[in-house]
């Protein structure tokens, strides 16, 4: 659509009053005066602007196209100009996704534009679990007095949307299992990776396991037993209490939200790891079973989509969320961490995925410790900037401290930090070694 602006009004005024002035007063130089604005109504009058239809060209990139819950989200929109002539002042926005905020950069960018000239726009949204369309790109262009407009919009070729999954199969890290979160090592011998000692040859034994090097020196026979491993039970817990749904900022994930993300792919990880794998929710009634604490045990029937359907529970907040003061009973363990706790293995290992923002969280810590759990807490950071912000990122610091203390291992998820980079340290933090 193109339109006429009556931008210059006034300057018509203006000529002719100059003009008069000049004329009754004999003055030439009034009469001269009264041209320069004469001069930009004419052009203004005379300029024409082509409709933007046909004349540019949009395509929209996005990295990466599968990104997961709370990671950034880059996007660059390049718009090119592949009419027959120039366009003097092109104005362009991105149809951003209405439930997106940019983060940085900025959807909107301005230049003129020369036949077969770009303009780049580049800007980084985060995105939180769902799928999301990018809207038309919009358009407005003016000729070089101004007094000329057309708008328009183009649908950008490329990317269209995309979509923020928190599957295993998305994470390279799953590729990866067997560097962070290796089984278990033991005292004895036997198969493994792990060097443990060697002794004498027995018929039947593994020829991959001679030792063939000491054979070529003394001719003896003997075989390489490495550190046994066996697969560690691993009791992965979500905080989904009300303090943990808060998040650093608008359109931003929550901590339990991401907690959830981060157990989803815990679980994945080490159950194809070959160990043994529970999945649970603090403050949040089982989906399937109605039961409180959600808990579902290794040996469930139809263990994924039972642990997928807790995972999202938490990370939705349901609408019988339990609320926040039947969550723990006490100060000091009780409620749901009682009746979680008090169904594991004592040799069960606890990854405690949580953003740590509330005074319970230490107690949940000091009541696994103290039930002879061994303890992991990833902490996804989800304070904000401001000042109230930053105090509540001091006492987290401070609770984080006192956790270590406690005998947990801390990873701190700071936002900046892709999840699977996070959860490796998590990984490695629990069931491959302590810190």
């Amino acid at each position: 659509m193109t339109r006429r602006v009556r931008r210059y009004r006034g300057l018509v005024a203006a000529a002719v009053g100059l003009v008069a002035a000049g004329v009754a007063t004999g003055t030439r130089t009034l009469m001269l005066a009264g041209v320069v604005p004469l001069a930009f109504v004419v052009q203004g009058a005379l300029s024409s602007l082509d409709p933007l239809d046909g004349r540019v060209r949009a395509e929209r990139e996005v990295r990466p196209e599968g990104p997961l819950p709370g990671q950034p989200v880059a996007v660059r929109l390049r718009v090119e100009n592949v009419g027959e002539s120039a366009i003097p002042d092109l104005r362009v926005v991105d149809g951003v996704p209405e439930e997106l905020a940019v983060r940085d950069g900025d959807a909107r960018g301005g230049a003129a534009l020369r036949r077969g000239e770009t303009l780049t726009v580049e800007y980084t949204l985060t995105a939180d679990r769902g799928s999301y369309a990018f809207g038309p790109v919009d358009l407005r262009a003016e000729s070089v007095g101004g007094t000329v407009v057309a708008e328009g919009s183009v649908e950008a070729e490329g990317a269209e949307g995309f979509d923020c999954r928190v599957e295993v199969d998305d994470v390279p890290l799953r590729r990866r299992a067997t560097a962070f979160a290796g089984s278990r090592a033991t005292d004895t011998g036997g198969a493994g990776v792990e060097f443990h000692a060697t002794r004498d040859y027995r018929p039947g034994d593994p020829a991959g396991r001679i030792d063939w090097r000491r054979y070529a020196k003394t001719g003896a026979l003997s075989t390489v037993e490495y550190r046994e491993q066996r697969a560690a039970r691993v009791a992965v817990v979500i905080d989904a209490r009300d303090p943990a749904h808060v998040a650093a900022g608008e359109a931003l994930p929550t901590g339990a939200t991401l907690s959830a993300y981060a157990a989803t792919l815990a679980v994945g990880v080490l159950r194809d790891d070959g160990h043994h794998v529970g999945v649970g929710a603090l403050g949040t009634r089982d989906p399937i079973t109605g039961r409180r604490p959600a808990w579902v045990p290794s040996d469930a029937d139809g263990f994924p989509a039972h642990a997928a359907a807790v995972c999202n529970a938490a990370a939705t907040g349901p609408d019988d969320a339990v609320p926040a003061t039947e969550a723990l009973a006490d100060g000091r363990g009780g409620g749901d961490v009682d009746r979680l706790l008090g169904g594991l293995e004592p040799s069960a290992q606890v990854i405690l995925c949580t953003p740590a923002v509330d005074d319970a969280v230490p107690d949940v810590v000091e009541s696994a410790r103290t039930g002879g759990h061994e303890v992991t807490v990833l902490a996804p950071d989800v304070t904000g900037t401001s000042v109230g912000g930053r105090v509540v990122a001091l006492e987290r610091s401070l609770r984080l401290d006192r956790l270590r203390r406690l005998g947990a291992a801390v990873v701190d998820w700071d936002r900046e930090e892709e999840l699977p980079a996070a959860l490796a340290r998590t990984l490695r933090a629990g069931t491959g070694g302590r810190r």
